[in-house]
């Protein structure tokens, strides 16, 4: 950076209850709304402080380990039924 300061004009806008916009009525408005709603239903449940804290961050770096072991299992649970389906069938073929 220059270490000049630079001026950031936020939206002015409001978003009621039930997630419209009261205020300026652009594109850009309305994104930004529709990603605060998505946010804050995402996070029902969740409390400010757990927020804070940053549980968010903590919950993506759980399901990102545990999300390839997971499937990894399915993989290998789907595996272990085609062999069962398949010595299945070879021993009614024998009967």
């Amino acid at each position: 950076m220059t270490g000049e300061s630079q001026t950031v004009n936020p939206p002015h806008f409001v978003i009621s209850s039930e997630g419209e916009i009261l205020g300026e009525d652009t594109p850009e408005n309305q994104e930004l709304v529709r990603r605060v709603v998505a946010c804050v239903n995402a996070c029902d449940g969740i409390t400010t402080e757990e927020l804070e804290s940053g549980i968010i961050g903590d919950m993506r770096q759980a399901i990102s380990q545990a999300a390839p072991l997971l499937q990894e299992r399915s993989q290998m649970t789907e595996l272990l039924q085609r062999e069962i389906r398949a010595e299945m069938q070879t021993r009614n073929k024998k009967s």
